[in-house]
């Protein structure tokens, strides 16, 4: 075979291996953003409510049972400096907050993604009658690093 063949040959497999470099590119790129999209690289709570009565008299102490289900790619981690916390605020029947950053109790132990733990938080009813409404929060130290859209709604009597 002639140096002129051969030189072909090989600048035709070093483009093919550039072009097969560039595809795969593409293909991790697409997969890396549909995980992203379905993992969010974030802080990111599911938080279910296992109370099952939600009427309270006024000024009452109690406790809410809350599963916590981590959805995002950062892992809670209760150690110090920063422990990841969870704190709520209390709003009035038009999402006014009456009391904010109440709780701030560390998440026990290290939570993965898409695992979960129970835990009770501490809850001084507001002193008047009405509905109310329990928003959620996820600190990271004193920084709150996210808010649950879900509210939870109790009854004051």
């Amino acid at each position: 075979m002639s140096k002129i063949k051969k030189s072909i040959i090989s600048i035709f497999f070093l483009l093919m291996s550039i072009l097969f470099l560039i595809a795969n590119v593409h293909i991790s790129s697409n997969f890396y953003n549909r995980f992203t999209d379905e993992v969010p690289v974030e802080y990111k709570a599911d938080i279910i409510n296992k109370t099952v009565n939600l009427n309270f008299l006024r000024g009452q102490d109690t406790n809410l049972q809350l599963r916590l289900v981590n959805e995002g790619s950062h892992v809670w981690n209760s150690s110090k400096p920063q422990p990841v916390m969870i704190s709520y605020n209390i709003l009035d029947s038009n999402l006014k907050a009456v009391e904010s950053d109440c709780g701030n109790i560390v998440i026990p132990g290290e939570i993965y993604y898409k695992y979960f733990v129970d835990i009770d938080v501490p809850l001084t009813v507001p002193s008047e009658k009405g509905s109310y409404y329990i928003e959620f929060n996820l600190k990271k130290g004193n920084k709150v690093v996210y808010v649950s859209k879900e509210k939870i709604k109790i009854e004051v009597r």
